[in-house]
C-alpha cells in the first residue's frame, strides 16, 4: 500500500506571528487602509529588519467581500492548525494581515484562500490529507507581488524572498543568451525532452577549462520532465550556466513522469525496481546513442525533487557504475531511508534540503552522515524554504554546477 503523505505531524516549533502598529492605527479608516494598500503595490509582502537580525514579514490582502483569508506558506502554515493561518483583518476595512519573524535568508512561496458569503471556508472539513493539499495548492498569488512561480500542479504562486537568501541568476530567459534546442520524443513509449545546447554558446572559465572544447558532453537526466519544460524551464537554466562559464556544455534528457497515479507507482511503490532499471538501461542507453554525450559515469548526472529526489539517490546508489552524480532536493525520505540498498560507493551527491522541512530535515542529515560514511562525496546544503519549487529552481542549477566541477586535487 502506497502512502502518499508524509507523516502529518503538528510543527514543533511554530513560526513567531506578531502584531503590526502601523496597520493598527488603521481601524476604522478605510480611505487611509486603501492608501496603505495601494502604497504596498509591487512591494508586498512587506519586510521590515528587526533589531535582532530577524525580519518582520507582513502579508496584506485586500477584499471588501472576504469573511475568512487564510494565507498558506509552503512549510510555515501548519496544515494541522490552519486556524492559526488566518489573517486579521483591520476592524472596520477591507485589508487583512498577518505578520512573521523570519530569518533573513527565507524564501518560500504562498497564496491566498478567501471565503466569502455562500463559499467553502478555507478551513476544510476533512480531515483527508491528500484533498486538504489539494485545496491549498489552488489558492490566489499575491496581486501586489509580481515574483511567481509554479507548485506541481501548475499553479500559479507567488515568492517571498528576503534579502539574504540566496541569489537566482539563472531561471529566468536572458535576452542575451542563445536557446538550446528541446525536442519532444518518446523511448519505450514514455514521453521525453532531449535539450541540446546551442553552438557556440560556452564561455571559457578556470572552471571548465579543463575540458575539451568539443567531443561528448555530460549528460543530465532530469526526472519530472513535465514541470522542468513547462512550469519551470531546467533548458533555460543549463543555457545561462553554460553561457556564464560555470558549466561545460551539456546535453539532457527530461522525462516525463507519467501522471499522478503512474509518478507514485513508479518512484515509490511496486514499480521502483523496474523503472529504476529502465532509468539507469534503456532510458540512458538511448540518450547515450541520440545524444553526443559521454558514457563516463562521472559525467552522468541525475536530477529529482520530493518522490524524484528519493528515486534519484535510490538510481545513484543501485548504479553507480552508470550514473556517478546525484542532485537530490528535499527526497522523500519517509517513503524509504534507503536502508536496504548497498550504500558502499563513490558517488558525487548534492543532498539538499529545506530548514522548514520538520519532517523530512532529520531524515535529510542522518543519510548524509550514512552516505559519507559509506565512501560518498556528499554535499548536503540546507535552504531556508520549505517543499518548494520557490528554492528547488535555483537549487538545481547550484547542484549540476557543484556535481559537475573539476575535483580539487
Amino acid at each position: 500500500m502506497i502512502r502518499r503523505t508524509p507523516p502529518k505531524v503538528p510543527r514543533p516549533d511554530p513560526v513567531a506571528r506578531v502584531t503590526h502598529p502601523d496597520l493598527a492605527a488603521l481601524t476604522g479608516d478605510v480611505d487611509g487602509a486603501r492608501a496603505y494598500w495601494e502604497q504596498a503595490q509591487g512591494r508586498l509582502p512587506l519586510l521590515a529588519p528587526q533589531d535582532d537580525g530577524r525580519v518582520r514579514v507582513t502579508f496584506c490582502w485586500w477584499d471588501p467581500d472576504a469573511v475568512r483569508v487564510l494565507l498558506f506558506v509552503n512549510r510555515i502554515t501548519d496544515e494541522t492548525r490552519l486556524a492559526e493561518s488566518l489573517l486579521e483583518q483591520v476592524p472596520g476595512t477591507p485589508l487583512w494581515h498577518a505578520s512573521y519573524l523570519m530569518d533573513p535568508d527565507w524564501r518560500a512561496s504562498y497564496c491566498f484562500l478567501a471565503e466569502r458569503p455562500g463559499q467553502d471556508s478555507p478551513l476544510p472539513a476533512t480531515t483527508d490529507q491528500i484533498r486538504i493539499r489539494e485545496l491549498l495548492d489552488h489558492g490566489e498569488p499575491d496581486p501586489g507581488n509580481p515574483d511567481r512561480t509554479r507548485n506541481r500542479a501548475g499553479v500559479a504562486q507567488s515568492v517571498v524572498s528576503l534579502p539574504s537568501a540566496p541569489a537566482q541568476r539563472w531561471h529566468t530567459r536572458r535576452d542575451d543568451v542563445a536557446a538550446g534546442t528541446v525536442r519532444r520524443d518518446e523511448v519505450d513509449g514514455r514521453r521525453v525532452w532531449w535539450y541540446a545546447p546551442a553552438p557556440g554558446l560556452a564561455r571559457v572559465s578556470a572552471r571548465v577549462s579543463d575540458r575539451p572544447a568539443s567531443g561528448p558532453t555530460p549528460l543530465v537526466v532530469a526526472l519530472d520532465g513535465e514541470v522542468w519544460t513547462s512550469s519551470h524551464s531546467l533548458p533555460t537554466i543549463l543555457d545561462n550556466l553554460i553561457a556564464d562559464g560555470l558549466l561545460p556544455p551539456v546535453h539532457a534528457v527530461l522525462v516525463d513522469s507519467g501522471g499522478r497515479d503512474q509518478r507514485w507507482q513508479e518512484l515509490a511503490g511496486d514499480d521502483v525496481a523496474g523503472h529504476d532499471a529502465w532509468l539507469a538501461g534503456p532510458l540512458l542507453d538511448a540518450a547515450r546513442a541520440r545524444q553526443p554525450v559521454s558514457a563516463a559515469a562521472a559525467d552522468t548526472v541525475i536530477v529529482g525533487q520530493s518522490l524524484g529526489g528519493l528515486t534519484a539517490l535510490r538510481v545513484g546508489l543501485r548504479f553507480g557504475d552508470r550514473i556517478g552524480n546525484v542532485a537530490s532536493q528535499s527526497a522523500s525520505l519517509w517513503q524509504d531511508d534507503l536502508a536496504g540498498l548497498p550504500l558502499d560507493g563513490s558517488a558525487r551527491i548534492h543532498l539538499a534540503h529545506g530548514v522548514q522541512e520538520w519532517v523530512l530535515a532529520p531524515d535529510h542529515e542522518r543519510v548524509a552522515v550514512r552516505l559519507r560514511e559509506a565512501g560518498h562525496e556528499v554535499l548536503a546544503p540546507r535552504y531556508n524554504g520549505g517543499h518548494d519549487y520557490a528554492w528547488w529552481r535555483g537549487a538545481i542549477g547550484d547542484a549540476i554546477v557543484a556535481l559537475l566541477s573539476p575535483v580539487d586535487g
